[in-house]
């Protein structure tokens, strides 16, 4: 079963003529920069990402994951949140360039890592493994703990080199249903792991999600728009279907499935071993949605008790969501996402409650409603692998 590698000139595929979806007069402010600071992390990365495995024998340590992790908000130890992770291998350029890299590797029996913790006083003790040439990259969104703002969350970024290392690395080696014994190689998967091990990128996050594309996706499917509304997703299938909300490059992490904690072109816990059949996206669509605070801010106030079913939003007025794009015809109370269809001054009529993936709730009468603004991108990764042969 080879599976063909396609290599292909790196770009960033413009979804509008904007930077981002903001309102007039933000282009230049602190929100602008920060989305600005994250879309050139996030395609540096993804135009780098590797795919060769790092041994033919053995555990291949080259891998790419996207999946949900589980948050206990309100200290009951029942997970209230899913949150998206994304974790994959990437190669780095400019050892020789770089002092720590160049440092790396001199002195044998060196056992520090490339983490961003005292990396230049163990460069200079000569305690540095080398690094390979490749780096681990770990995205994570961190929503806010029970005393925090709800709704609202930082995304972490993380990387570490070289690539493997047991239990500390940030690629998962288990599949969830293992998470059992402090030996398991699970990654990065709790607030406390983040805030140690990962640095934030930007705060005040609403919304982070990946969705991927593969030669399944339908031309329709694809799209973000047509006419005046955003296209309906579909489930991710084999021979014509939507894009994907998760990705295993090793088929054998994530069980087989529509789900959004399941892979599509899963084959079972066998091919977690086996590289060969391994599979890499052809390109990313990042939706990052950052509140708007400061001098920036710009929220509602709920008008009165609204429960899980009830399909329209009174607020203390509307205008301080973005219109004109149905891509931002979004609000946010509490952990609960509520697409709209339409406003007047005081009201929003829902399309959909419980959207990107949130679950519909009862809301309290001067509970904040956030809108936020909005950055959408497909990000192309040069090189990615299919399932031709299948």
């Amino acid at each position: 079963m080879a599976i063909f590698s396609v290599l292909g000139v790196a770009l960033i595929a413009l979804l509008r003529s904007s930077t981002a979806f903001l309102s007039k007069g933000q282009s230049g402010s602190e929100i602008q920069d920060q989305l600005e600071n994250a879309e050139r992390l996030l395609q540096d990365d993804l135009l780098n990402v590797y795919i060769q495995p790092a041994t033919k024998e053995g555990m291949p340590d080259v891998r790419f994951l996207c999946d949900r992790v589980p948050f206990d908000l309100n200290g009951d130890n029942i997970p209230d949140v899913q949150a998206a992770r994304l974790c994959f291998v990437r190669s780095v350029k400019g050892e020789s360039s770089d002092p720590v890299l160049r440092s790396s590797g001199t002195k044998a029996g060196a056992t520090g890592v490339i983490d961003g913790e005292e990396d230049a006083r163990e460069a200079e003790d000569g305690d540095l493994r080398a690094p390979g040439g490749k780096q681990e990259v770990c995205w994570l969104f961190v929503p806010a703990p029970k005393d925090g703002d709800p709704g609202v969350g930082t995304l972490y970024r993380g990387v570490r080199m070289p690539v493997g290392g047991g239990p500390a690395s940030f690629l998962p080696a288990e599949p969830p249903a293992d998470r059992r014994t402090a030996d398991s190689r699970l990654g990065v998967t709790s607030r406390a792991e983040a805030e140690a091990k990962l640095r934030p990128v930007v705060t005040a996050v609403l919304h982070v999600s990946f969705r991927f594309f593969s030669r399944h996706v339908t031309e329709a499917a694809g799209r973000l728009v047509e006419g005046d509304r955003l296209v309906e997703d579909i489930p991710p299938v084999k021979g014509g279907g939507g894009l994907s909300p998760t990705w295993d490059s090793t088929r054998g992490l994530l069980p087989a499935g529509q789900g959004p904690d399941q892979f599509f072109l899963a084959k079972g816990p066998a091919s977690l071993m086996d590289p060969v059949d391994d599979v890499f996206p052809r390109r990313v669509r990042v939706i990052l949605v950052l509140d708007r605070v400061g001098n920036d801010a710009a929220t509602a106030d709920l008008a009165r008790d609204v429960g899980p079913q009830d399909k329209s939003i009174p607020v203390d007025g509307t205008r301080f969501a973005p219109g004109g794009d149905p891509v931002t015809a979004f609000v946010k109370i509490d952990e609960e996402w509520i697409q709209w269809s339409a406003r007047d001054a005081r009201t929003f009529t829902v399309e959909k409650r419980g959207a990107r993936g949130t679950r519909a709730a009862s809301h309290s009468a001067g509970s904040a409603v956030r809108a936020g603004a909005t950055l959408v991108r497909d990000f192309e990764i040069p090189s990615f692998r299919e399932d031709w042969n299948e």
